[in-house]
C-alpha cells in the first residue's frame, strides 16, 4: 500500500495514540465520551478535588471525574516575559516548571538552569560577561474550597484577614514568584527579564494511589481524562489555557498531580482511535 505524507502523518498520530492509550481502550464501552454536568454537579462521597493551574494565571477547582469546574480563582499569569527579540536571540522560558532555553538563529537550546535556580544563586556573573539579579517573593492566601473567595492572605510585607469567621476550613496555598533580570557587563544595558510564578515549590509529593489518567494538549487547555481501572475515557474539556500544573486537595493540602502532554493532532487521533476500536470491538460482539 502507498502512503501519501499526509497518509504518514496520520498514520503516526494514530500509532502513538495506540501506545498511550492500548492499557485502557479494550476495557473501554461504547458511552459517551464527553459527561455533560451541569452546576450543581457534586463531588462523589470520598471524592477529593483538582486543581487546575492555567498559563493565563487562573487557578481552577474541578471534579476529577467530570470535568465540572466548581469555581475560578484569576491571579497574574504564570509567565511574564518581553514580546521583542534583541540582537538576534531571546530566552524562551517553560511554564510549568521555569526551565529556560535559548532561541538563537533559529536553533534551540535548553539551558543548565531554571528561573528559580538562577534567582536562588543571583548576584552572579556567567562567563560570557552577563550579571543575573534576581528577586523571589512568597505568599500565602487561604480560599474557601466550597467557593473559591480568598479569606486571609499572608506575606512579608502584609497580612489580611476578608472573613475571619468563616476560617474554619480554609485551604492554605502557597505561592511564589521568581523574578530574574539578566544584563550586559560592559554595557550595563538590560538584556532580558522574565516573571515566573509557580506553586508546585509549597506542595507535597505525587499521590500514586490517584485512579485517573490525565492527557494534556501541548498547544491549548485540552485535557482528555481516562478512569485508570475501567479505561473509560470520563470526559474531554477544553480550559481554554495551556495546562502549566495539577493539584490533588487532601487533608494535609495539595499534592502535585501527574498529567501527561502530548500534541494536539495525537490527542485528536487518541480519541478518534478509541471510539473506532470501540466501534468494531461492539460490531464483533454482537456477531
Amino acid at each position: 500500500m502507498k502512503y501519501y505524507p499526509w497518509s504518514r502523518l496520520w498514520l503516526l498520530n494514530v500509532t502513538l495514540s495506540l501506545l498511550i492509550l492500548s492499557p485502557f481502550i479494550l476495557a473501554s464501552d461504547l458511552t459517551e465520551n464527553v459527561i455533560k454536568t451541569d452546576s450543581q454537579s457534586p463531588l462523589a462521597p470520598g471524592e477529593r478535588q483538582v486543581f487546575v493551574s492555567t498559563l493565563n494565571g487562573e487557578l481552577l477547582a474541578m471534579n476529577p471525574r467530570t470535568g465540572h469546574i466548581k469555581w475560578m480563582l484569576k491571579e497574574e499569569p504564570v509567565l511574564r516575559v518581553p514580546v521583542t527579540v534583541q540582537h538576534g536571540y531571546t530566552f524562551l522560558p517553560d511554564p510549568q516548571d521555569g526551565s529556560l532555553y535559548l532561541l538563537i538563529e533559529g536553533r534551540l537550546k535548553k539551558m543548565p538552569f531554571t528561573i528559580p535556580q538562577l534567582v536562588q544563586a543571583s548576584p552572579c556573573k556567567s562567563s560570557d560577561g552577563v550579571l543575573y539579579a534576581g528577586s523571589k517573593k512568597d505568599i500565602w492566601f487561604a480560599i474557601n474550597p466550597a467557593t473559591g473567595n480568598k479569606v486571609e492572605t499572608l506575606s512579608e510585607a502584609t497580612a489580611e484577614r476578608v472573613c475571619p469567621a468563616s476560617n474554619e476550613k480554609a485551604v492554605f496555598i502557597g505561592r511564589t514568584e521568581y523574578q530574574i533580570s539578566m544584563f550586559d557587563a560592559q554595557s550595563r544595558s538590560k538584556r532580558y527579564n522574565a516573571t515566573f510564578t509557580d506553586y508546585s515549590s509549597h506542595v507535597l509529593p505525587e499521590d500514586v494511589t490517584y485512579p485517573l489518567q490525565h492527557f494534556s494538549s501541548s498547544s491549548d487547555g485540552r485535557i482528555i481524562t481516562v478512569d485508570g481501572s475501567t479505561g473509560r475515557i470520563l470526559w474531554d474539556r477544553d480550559f481554554g489555557n495551556p495546562i502549566v500544573a495539577m493539584y490533588l486537595l487532601q487533608g494535609d493540602g495539595l499534592h502535585r498531580l501527574p498529567f501527561t502532554v502530548i500534541g494536539r493532532e495525537t490527542l485528536d487521533s487518541l480519541v478518534e482511535v478509541s471510539t473506532l476500536i470501540l466501534f468494531l470491538f461492539s460490531n464483533l460482539s454482537v456477531a
